[in-house]
């Protein structure tokens, strides 16, 4: 017993060193770039500002979404720090949250189904840097907290009586629609598996059958009732928003390469399949002992073979038939990155739950950390940093723009991953920029307010070629863009395709600002 408690103390351990390197590597960087943080902190910013009931510029730009729109959780966070601290420093405590959040949801959820395995829960860690992460899908992200622990919750309480679990339920379940819609849809298909599965079990044990069915009945109504609310929401949304889906779709051989390569976890290039197929070939050889080790005691009945984590092979084969059947651009889009994080995501939980030898237990946790420690360190001080100190030097380029002026940002870059990197001129000034997607979509927290906008010129036009920007051409107000802002290959403004708004910038813009990497220009109104 002893030796056993010294083995755990060292699992626990490395945990929490690899715990406590991930959130220092979180502070390597000053923002933590992603395509589609700097706008969720630019529309934290918003927020901030609307809620404040100051009546500013913005308020004829900008309103918050009246319908219950499930992607609030982040921006909620966000713009709840940006209250009180800086843009950098708010996105940073929303990343230590969903680091902290995720890895003991996790752990919790181990422990609560196999508490000799807790040391494999470790590998939490690189599906928490997922690509979606690296995205900025920081909604679905921290949605997986809320499935962990609603797991974990019900399972350690499903034997106690009173009201007061239901209502932890129904938090956690409105939470999680206001965090993510699929990840919802998933919690409480896995919560009325394990309803299901416990009443046969406790039929198996010759209980009276009556007894078992209305026990379940009761359970999978608690449930239903705990969900009422967030199931209303739910239909309100539906019923309000047109998803602009397309027929796009991968092919079979294109998913199981994903499958192959886990495909979450690669993020920048290619090369990193070499590190992240070994997750799955870890995977396996886990999978490959437990059954061995089931099958293998001539004294188990077929009944006994069978652990309550198997409840989870339904929504893991669920997920895993999502993938390939579901178009990539039905819904919000990206949809079979969304249902390969969902697989693998409800698979190390049940992999990280099957019972193993202790000693092949610790080889397989150091290999993990190893692995993860590769990828993460790869990330970090590959593209991320290189990436960080672009967006510092747009950051810096607010300083030259006034509070409550309208910027026209221009994307000159080649990099896939800096689209919306124009954000960060907003993330802690009061500035209209007339780009972002967020508010135009309708299923994020701030919509533009058409009927209050004015009608927006550059120069004295509504339009030019080759750039749009959103105006109330109704609208009997004129504003004029106050500054034009561009970045990455700025030499690219003496192409002939942007000829229009080269003559413009010439006529009646002048040119204040210029990085000293020649990455960004600045134009004010003259």
């Amino acid at each position: 017993m002893n030796n056993y408690k010294f083995k755990w103390y060292k699992e626990s351990n490395i945990f929490y060193f690899v715990f406590i390197v991930n959130l220092i590597l979180i502070f390597t960087v000053r923002f933590y770039p992603s395509i589609d943080g700097p706008s969720h902190l630019y529309n934290a910013n918003i927020i901030s500002h609307l809620v404040s009931g100051n009546n500013t510029p913005l308020n004829d730009f900008y309103i918050l979404n009246k319908i219950p729109t499930p992607n609030w959780l982040s921006h909620f966070l966000l713009s709840l720090f940006i209250f009180v601290f800086p843009a950098w420093l708010a996105e940073k405590l929303l990343l230590i949250i969903y680091l902290t959040g995720l890895v003991f949801s996790f752990r919790l959820l181990i422990k609560e189904l196999s508490p000799d395995n807790v040391g494999l829960s470790i590998f939490i860690f690189p599906f928490a840097y997922s690509f979606l992460f690296y995205l900025g899908f920081y909604n679905y992200c921290l949605s997986f907290i809320l499935l962990f622990f609603s797991l974990y919750y019900w399972l350690g309480t499903r034997d106690k009586k009173g009201y007061r679990k239901h209502i932890v339920m129904f938090l956690l379940l409105t939470i999680t629609y206001f965090s993510n819609i699929l990840t919802y849809a998933f919690t409480g298909f896995c919560l009325g598996l394990f309803i299901v599965a416990f009443s046969i079990s406790n039929y198996l044990k010759n209980q009276d059958k009556w007894f078992v069915i209305k026990s379940t009945f009761k359970e999978l109504l608690f449930l239903f009732i705990s969900a009422i609310p967030s199931l209303i929401l739910f239909i309100i949304f539906y019923s309000n928003i047109t998803f602009s889906s397309s027929d796009h779709k991968y092919t079979t051989d294109d998913l199981f390469n994903w499958i192959d390569v886990v495909r979450p976890l690669i993020i920048y290039d290619g090369s990193e399949g070499k590190i992240s197929s070994q997750f799955l070939h870890l995977i396996i050889i886990i999978v490959s002992i437990s059954v061995y080790r089931r099958f293998n005691n001539p004294f188990k009945s077929y009944f006994s073979l069978i652990n309550k984590n198997d409840v989870l092979l339904l929504p893991i084969l669920l997920s895993l038939v999502l993938l390939f059947i579901v178009p990539d651009g039905s819904g919000a889009g990206m949809m079979s990155d969304r249902y390969c994080i969902m697989f693998y995501m409800l698979l190390i939980i049940w992999v990280a739950s099957q019972p193993l030898n202790d000693k092949i237990r610790q080889l397989i946790v150091l290999i993990i950390v190893f692995l993860h420690f590769a990828l993460l360190f790869k990330h970090t001080f590959g593209v991320l940093k290189m990436l960080d100190k672009e967006a510092i030097c747009i950051y810096k380029t607010s300083d030259y723009i006034e509070p409550n002026t309208i910027v026209l940002p221009v994307n000159f870059s080649d990099n896939w991953l800096e689209p919306n990197f124009f954000n960060y001129l907003g993330v802690d000034k009061q500035i209209i920029l007339l780009q972002n997607y967020e508010a135009s979509i309708g299923w994020f927290p701030v919509k533009w307010n058409m009927e209050k906008m004015p009608k927006v010129l550059l120069g004295n036009r509504t339009t030019i070629s080759s750039l749009h920007w959103l105006s109330n051409t109704e609208s009997n107000k004129v504003r004029k863009i106050d500054y034009v802002f561009l970045y990455g290959n700025t030499l690219m403004l003496n192409d002939p395709r942007w000829k229009e708004l080269k003559e413009i910038l010439i006529s009646d813009y002048k040119l204040i600002y210029i990085s000293d990497n020649k990455w960004i220009e600045l134009y004010k109104l003259r």
